[in-house]
């Protein structure tokens, strides 16, 4: 067939999953082949990730320019809710309200993003941070706010950019996580403590192991309160079993 570009072999090699690939260099003994395919993976999830964190960035962009902070905020928190809610609820079932199931299942999600973390412990609470934030401080990084067609940087210090100005767009679902969770659970499972310098700095993924003990100034910022103390049970009954 003259007019074919490839082999029935290089159309089925293009057509297999690179893990596949992976695995089968693991099984037969070839580390270098087996390195070489697993950085091909981490380069393939890497441009799939930042296709679409660029475009989740671009879209909410045009929304926060054409309908203003109200309805940015608005779609913002339902579109967040859409995701957020079921993963809590995959969390807390599979951890069966174990702590550190739950801190671990977490830590999985943010590894994600394709970044070194680094994670923390007192007798507080846990801290995760990403060095460098795969979504949100990376976009920084890399400009993708800066010049004529940069993302949006929304202006007005308000709940969805933590009361501060010039807060990133794609930042600002972080508020919305907290919130979502404050109003259905009462109280968050993680607060975010954002960077003096976003991109620059890592931001903080915290999470308190009793949720009596999280701070008033996290609900203050999304203008809602704390509740009382509860008396009952802390996050972490089951991890200190």
């Amino acid at each position: 067939m003259p007019n074919r570009i490839f082999s029935d072999d290089q159309l089925e090699d293009m057509g297999t999953r690179t893990l596949d690939r992976l695995l089968q260099a693991i099984d037969e003994r070839s580390p270098k082949h087996a390195k070489t395919l697993a950085q091909k993976m981490y380069n393939e999830f890497l441009s799939q990730h930042d296709g679409y964190r660029n475009w989740v960035t671009a879209l909410l962009s045009e929304i926060g320019r054409r309908y203003g902070d109200k309805d940015l905020d608005e779609i913002m928190t339902k579109t967040v809710e859409a995701w957020w809610v079921p993963n809590l609820s995959v969390m807390e079932d599979r951890s069966n309200g174990d702590l550190a199931a739950k801190v671990k299942m977490f830590a999985a999600g943010l590894r994600g993003h394709l970044q070194p973390m680094s994670v923390e412990e007192d007798d507080e609470k846990i801290v995760v941070k990403m060095k460098p934030c795969g979504s949100g401080g990376r976009l920084v990084l890399e400009g993708k706010y800066e010049g004529p067609n940069g993302f949006l940087k929304i202006s007005k210090p308000q709940k969805m950019t933590y009361d501060r100005a010039d807060f990133p767009v794609y930042c600002a679902h972080e508020a919305a996580m907290e919130q979502i969770d404050i109003d259905k659970n009462g109280s968050p499972f993680v607060v975010v403590e954002p960077s003096k310098d976003i991109g620059k700095e890592p931001c903080s993924f915290i999470i308190y192991k009793d949720s009596d003990q999280i701070p008033q100034k996290y609900y203050e910022r999304l203008g809602r309160k704390k509740p009382t103390v509860s008396g009952g049970p802390s996050q972490d009954t089951k991890a200190r079993q």
